[in-house]
């Protein structure tokens, strides 16, 4: 099964779908799309309706209790409930090349491995992008193919990388036995992924890398700035350090306090001196990032990475809305 979750995002959506049917199938699997909608409304539904007579066996379900962790396992429920083998997530502004899945897949069949990710490049910004979005664009794009070839590297010698949602698959007879799922209290923060896969790691799930399993994500016009891809590093360093410490000692308060002045500082020069080539852009900015979030997380700042207004739960949650090309198979 392949699980994308949205939050009225339309078009992305209709990018998505649209790109996914062009996605080749692994060969003896019956695959499963899930579209998890997370609008209480069900916003999705009129764009899934769209191009379900292009992408057989699509299902559709709305999580009514806003949260990116929660709509996660809602899809994790769905896929065990529905005794697939193999649960993949990608998100809802991203297109997979057409043989994503079958090297994903062929990775996690060959590896044996309970937990496989892949590699998420930058999409081309549209032909009305201004000049320096066009370059912030690129930028991240650099920054990109160095952050999943130093993973691809960190997986064939045995080092540490994170897989996290954006491209991943897990196997879900171990989810099964392990019982882990996303950590619900990290609504607003983003990082329940990363959390995930530490969480996974420390329970001993042997994890792999499909380097060739690419998908590219368009970064939208109001994320092309540096103020932008500043707060975005600092909110996600916020959320990591809250996830290593539970509590702030004074030797935790000094060391964080010196490394945030030497990020800083090498953020700073990669500005200046471009070391990292067109990269050096992204780089430096998200390493300023990093630094200021250290310093605000010692300040007991919160990380409103995604504050969506949160909805009660609802006791109907779990009962899929009908669509009319619905059809329920085991999935890989």
């Amino acid at each position: 099964m392949v699980a994308v979750l949205t939050f009225r995002r339309s078009r992305e959506l209709a990018e998505f779908l649209e790109g996914y049917s062009r996605v080749e199938l692994p060969p003896d699997a019956d695959v499963t799309l899930l579209v998890v909608d997370n609008d209480a409304q069900g916003s999705g539904r009129a764009t899934v309706d769209a191009h379900c007579d292009r992408i057989p066996g699509t299902q559709y379900v709305v999580e009514p209790r806003v949260g990116i962790p929660v709509a996660r396992n809602r899809a994790l429920r769905e896929a065990l409930a529905s005794n697939a083998d193999a649960l993949c997530f990608i998100d809802d502004d991203e297109v997979p090349e057409s043989d994503w899945l079958v090297n994903l897949v062929a990775e996690w069949r060959w590896s044996g491995a309970e937990l496989v990710g892949g590699p998420v490049g930058v999409a081309p910004v549209p032909s009305t992008a201004t000049p320096w979005q066009r370059l912030i664009n690129a930028s991240l794009a650099s920054r990109s193919l160095r952050k999943y070839a130093g993973a691809a590297r960190a997986a064939a010698s045995g080092g540490r990388y994170t897989i996290v949602t954006n491209n991943w698959l897990c196997d879900l007879r171990w989810l099964a036995a392990s019982r882990l799922r996303f950590d619900e209290r990290l609504l607003l923060t983003g990082g329940s992924d990363t959390a995930f896969c530490r969480a996974a790691t420390t329970a001993g799930c042997r994890r792999s890398w499909a380097a060739d399993a690419m998908v590219h994500e368009t970064i939208p016009p109001g994320r092309l700035t540096l103020r932008y891809q500043l707060w975005r590093g600092a909110s996600q360093s916020i959320t990591h350090f809250r996830m290593k410490h539970d509590s702030i000692s004074f030797g935790v308060a000094v060391a964080t306090a010196a490394m945030s002045v030497v990020r800083a500082v090498l953020g700073l020069l990669l500005l200046v001196i471009p070391v990292f080539g067109l990269g050096s852009l992204a780089i430096g900015v998200r390493s300023l990032g990093w630094a200021v979030g250290r310093i605000q997380a010692l300040c007991g700042a919160e990380s409103t990475l995604y504050a969506f207004p949160l909805a009660e739960p609802d006791e109907s949650a779990g009962i899929p809305i009908a669509m009319p090309c619905i059809e329920r198979k085991r999935a890989a």
